[in-house]
Order: structure tokens, then C-alpha cells, then sequence
């Protein structure tokens, strides 16, 4: 990737751009992936091309690796869902972590790392992310990383459980988050 590439440093995490070399790995979580944290499997190609492009912020689309010392814990994205184009400064945030890396609060600082990322350097006034109801573990990560339950809704035949967090939300609990 070229030196436009997003990275977002955190205490132990770095969001960067997937490698090449990374992108057979992703590919293979997804066809693993349990089906409560994805809707469908995308299109194969589509989905390479996507990773391809990762690093950049494209349409609402950005796609960053989870790592922590080199080694790649799973992928975070924003997305514009199919049919349902998102109202300007809305992202939609997607999270997928190896099983390994799971339950050591790494899934919360990618979260907080790009929410806070979005709020200042792509006019985001609201970040919003779904989960299945039954997914616990996703939403303890929404709820410690200053999110509150928004709602469901029902997209790809299924019930979701939706959170977000707004601007004046994320200003009120990071004293240092930048007033636009």
C-alpha cells in the first residue's frame, strides 16, 4: 500500500491495511465464520477486490487488519449495506476477530481506535454496528466502548440488534476529542 494508507495506533493495536498475503486468510474466515456474525457469504471476488483496496476510505467502504505485534487478529470495516444507502456522516462498522484473539479486550479497542478515527478524520456524526441478539460478546464490546442499543432491525431475513454512538456522544467521553 502506498504511504495514503489509513493507520490507527492504539495501546496495543495497530488498524492498518491488509497485506496481500493476508487477504487468502480473510477470505478463509469469512467461508469459517459462525453463521450468527455474518449474513451471507459475499461474492468471492467482489470480496478480494474489496480487501484489495484496504487501507483507503472509499465510498463509505474501509476495511483495516486487527494487529497486535505483527500478527493479524481479524479485519475491521465500515460498509454501506446493499439497498440501503446511509445518510451522510452515518457509518456502519463491521468487526471480525480470530477465535484466539477473543475475550482479551481487543475487539473493544479496535472498535473505540476506528469509532474515534471516523469522528475526527471523516465527519462521521453517527457510527452505528449490528449484531445478532444472541451474539453476548459483541455487544459487551458495544457497550464498553461507549455505545448504547439503538434498536433492531431486520435485514438479509434476520433479526439484528443495532447500537451506535453519536458525535456528541463519543465528545462526552473522550475529554480530548477535537470540536469541529
Amino acid at each position: 500500500m502506498t504511504g495514503s494508507s489509513i493507520e490507527i495506533r492504539g495501546p496495543r493495536l495497530l488498524l492498518r491495511a491488509l497485506r496481500d498475503s493476508e487477504i487468502d486468510e480473510e477470505w478463509q474466515a469469512m467461508v469459517e465464520a459462525d453463521p450468527m456474525v455474518i449474513p451471507a457469504l459475499p461474492d468471492e471476488s467482489a470480496f478480494r477486490a474489496r480487501l484489495g483496496r484496504s487501507g483507503r476510505l472509499v465510498d463509505g467502504e474501509l476495511d483495516l487488519a486487527v494487529d497486535l505485534d505483527g500478527a493479524l487478529l481479524g479485519r475491521i470495516q465500515t460498509f454501506v449495506p446493499p439497498g440501503r444507502p446511509l445518510p451522510p456522516g452515518t457509518f456502519d462498522v463491521g468487526i471480525g476477530l480470530r477465535e484466539h484473539a477473543r475475550g482479551q479486550g481487543h475487539g473493544r479497542e479496535a472498535l473505540t481506535l476506528l469509532t474515534g478515527w471516523l469522528f475526527e478524520h471523516a465527519a462521521a456524526e453517527i457510527v452505528e454496528g449490528a449484531t445478532d441478539p444472541a451474539n453476548a460478546a459483541m455487544r459487551a464490546v458495544f457497550q464498553r466502548a461507549g455505545w448504547t442499543l439503538a434498536g433492531s432491525a431486520t435485514e438479509f431475513g434476520r433479526e439484528w440488534a443495532v447500537y451506535r454512538i453519536t458525535r456528541e456522544d463519543w465528545r462526552a467521553q473522550s475529554p480530548g476529542a477535537a470540536s469541529p
